[in-house]
């Protein structure tokens, strides 16, 4: 190893997987190349000696540790204080310029963008500049036919203050949003206020006159008209467990069941017989964290791609998409992390770390202080007597950290990350009003300890059950399900999910509904069998030494799959040599002699008909071909269908590998994820985070 840490030439096949799993470890903590903590790390790191690193992995709590790090008299230099994007009504009325001048020149994508960003940078507490923006988006939402995101801006710009001498335009415009939609009863108020509205309207008479008759006729079009029925809902294919929902864990089918050893710790398994295609486990994240580049394209509460954003009224760095979602953050976690958000990112922490952060913001002081007396309790293995509940915070606290394989280092690091993020959370009055002038070190509080002590526990956690969240979109931009790719959105965890072990052959596949994870068989299961899921390397695109040193460098395990095992080949290496397995016990039969009908397992003694085997794969060698013209011609659920029941029948006659039946269960896996949130260009991004000034 040289200076660095750094495997040379001569080092052992140790000696590499040691460097690995440290670089990954630093890595789930902060960037090693971009912001401040990476500097600030490696000065405290050369202010501590071995020694005090030594005693430091002593420490038997995350208490201590936290405690113990709080008196490294450095770790205080390090300024801590609010910095974010703030508004500017300079800014904003610039935007809404540019957007009236494309709006004229028709070009509506472009002046729904420039009025996205005005809406974002306007003060809400200044002038009219939100209010004037606002009104300007609806109009241009109202002629894209986006009715409902109109609506919604016309009652925003209402109660940010719209001017009353304007009042009757965007009245006008709710009516006609509203005639649009079918909603006579509503379009005839809103016509009738506009109407009233004009007596303030500063117009002259000729205007005056021409809109009072121009309203009088709107109004008589209404009277008398019964509201249209509401929409027929989209289709879309509902994410129903396979034989119900588990009386146990209440997020997956029945059909599953919990396990626990001590080598493989708490891993879900199959009760009985699962075919493939069978949706297994649907579960919203119990914390979930958008990406910071994202938040300019997507609501940071639900992650859907935005349109028409609603700002928040302090920041300009994030948006949501409806208000309801800017009143959830608003009163739980964005209240918090709200004016530091550009200190965090500057920082270059890791996206692990702000979802440590977020699991404390999104409840709050109290509702800790409340459970505090409940974190020394053991981790309770959910069963028929103890149902698991997903929702609670010792759902969460109590999976697996390795703590005990940590090395005093990798606590100290840690340590840090909390110390920092702690400090954010007192500058934010999350424990009460902070006094600047007093000492960055005075002694940590009662409150401030057990926060402290919980986001340290969080960093370690996260670094192993932290799921991406993402969604799928197709390369081109229009459906050809052979190219697609996933967009990355953010970090979360799921406390049921995070029960599935790894494979790198896997048996479930994903897909997403917004933040909603839904997790698929991808081929048939018996009692007994492992429901595992992949968590990156995949053994059709990596060979086993690759997949051995990412798997246990990132999640701190060596696999023993089925494909580890086997030493099986990648796509491009894979013979396509079908062995016929025993009917029985599903070992791998020896190949018959000619003429031969009948074949005995030499591991069982059971004789396998291996004529009717052959011919039963030639019928499934049709599902195959029609899957593939299926989904050549963008028909979903037929593709999804004839591909699942190829794989069922294969599975149960052939040992895998099986070039054809791993090209089958990919394509189920491009299919599948295709059931969830597409992301498509359509209307441009408004970014409302956009540094342009």
């Amino acid at each position: 190893m040289d200076r660095c840490g750094r495997p040379g030439e001569s080092s052992s096949e140790e000696d590499l997987e040691l460097y690995l799993t440290k670089l990954c470890s630093d890595v789930t903590l902060y960037s090693p190349k971009e912001g401040f903590f990476n500097h600030y790390m490696e000065q405290i790191d050369a202010q501590v000696s071995q020694d005090f690193l030594d005693k430091f992995g002593q420490l038997k709590s995350d208490e201590d540790r936290l405690l113990k790090t709080w008196g490294v008299k450095p770790i205080h230099t390090l300024k801590v204080q609010s910095f974010y994007r703030q508004k500017s009504r300079e800014v904003s009325e610039c935007r809404r310029e540019e957007g009236n001048k494309a709006f004229q020149e028709k070009k509506n994508g472009q002046a729904l963008v420039l009025y996205s960003q005005a809406v974002v940078r306007a003060p809400h507490d200044e002038g009219k500049s939100l209010a004037l923006a606002l009104a300007n988006r609806s109009a241009v939402l109202y002629h894209m036919d986006e009715y409902h995101l109109c609506l919604t801006d016309i009652d925003l710009a209402i109660q940010a203050g719209y001017p009353p001498n304007l009042m009757y335009k965007v009245l006008d415009r709710r009516g006609q949003c509203q005639l649009q939609l079918g909603q006579y009863n509503s379009a005839l108020l809103a016509f009738t206020a506009a109407a009233h509205a004009l007596a303030t309207s500063g117009l002259d008479k000729k205007k005056l006159e021409s809109w009072k008759k121009d309203l009088s006729i709107k109004i008589h079009s209404c009277q008398g008209k019964t509201d249209a029925g509401d929409p027929a809902p989209s289709k879309t294919t509902s994410a129903i467990l396979f034989q119900g929902s588990s009386k146990v864990l209440p997020n997956a089918s029945s059909a599953l069941t919990l396990n626990t050893s001590k080598d493989e710790g708490r891993y879900l398994v199959a009760r009985g017989p699962i075919p493939a295609g069978q949706v297994l486990i649907a579960e919203r994240p119990y914390s979930a964290v958008l990406m910071d580049d994202k938040c300019g394209s997507h609501c940071i509460h639900c992650y859907h791609r935005l349109v028409a954003p609603v700002p928040c009224p302090w920041c300009s760095g994030v948006a949501f998409c409806s208000p309801r979602c800017r009143d959830l953050a608003l009163a739980t976690y964005h209240r918090w992390e709200c004016k530091f958000l550009d200190l965090l990112k500057g920082s270059g922490v890791s996206l692990n770390c702000y979802l440590a952060l977020r699991v404390i913001t999104q409840h709050g002081l109290p509702y800790f202080k409340k459970l505090q007396h409940r974190l020394n309790q053991p981790a309770i293995m959910p069963s028929a007597s103890c149902r698991q509940n997903p929702n609670d915070y010792l759902s969460f606290y109590h999976l697996v950290a390795l703590e005990e394989s940590r090395s005093p280092r990798d606590f100290f690091q840690r340590s840090l990350l909390a110390t920092f993020l702690l400090k954010v959370l007192q500058r934010a009055n999350f424990f009460g009003k902070w006094d600047d002038e007093g000492p960055p070190d005075k002694a940590l509080t009662e409150d401030e300890v057990l926060v402290g002590r919980l986001i340290l526990r969080h960093l370690q956690l996260i670094q192993f059950n932290a799921h991406e969240l993402s969604g799928m979109a197709f390369a081109s931009g229009k459906i050809n399900f052979k190219k697609t790719k996933s967009v990355f959105l953010g970090l979360a965890v799921y406390p049921t999910i995070s029960y599935c072990n790894h494979s790198c052959f896997p048996a479930v596949t994903r897909y997403f509904e917004g933040d909603k994870m839904v997790i698929v068989s991808l081929r048939p299961l018996q009692a007994g069998d492992v429901v595992a899921e992949n968590y990156g390397p995949i053994f059709t695109h990596h060979p086993r030494q690759e997949r051995q040193r990412k798997l246990l460098s990132r999640y701190w395990f060596r696999c023993n799959c089925e494909a580890c095992r086997g030493d099986w080949p990648v796509y491009n290496n894979m013979v396509n040599k079908r062995v016929i397995q025993c009917h029985t016990c599903k070992s791998p039969l020896p190949q018959p002699a000619h003429n031969q009908s009948h074949v005995t397992c030499k591991e069982c003694g059971n004789s396998t008909n291996i004529v009717q085997a052959d011919k039963t794969l030639h019928q499934a060698n049709k599902l195959y071909v029609a899957a593939c013209q299926h989904m050549d011609e963008g028909h979903r659920e037929e593709a999804i269908s004839s591909f699942t029941s190829f794989v069922d029948i294969v599975s149960g006659l052939v040992v895998p590998p099986f070039r054809e039946l791993h090209l089958s269960m990919q394509a189920l896996r491009l299919l599948i994820a295709s059931r969830g949130t597409i992301h498509t260009p359509g209307i441009p991004a408004p970014d409302a985070s956009s540094t342009k000034q």
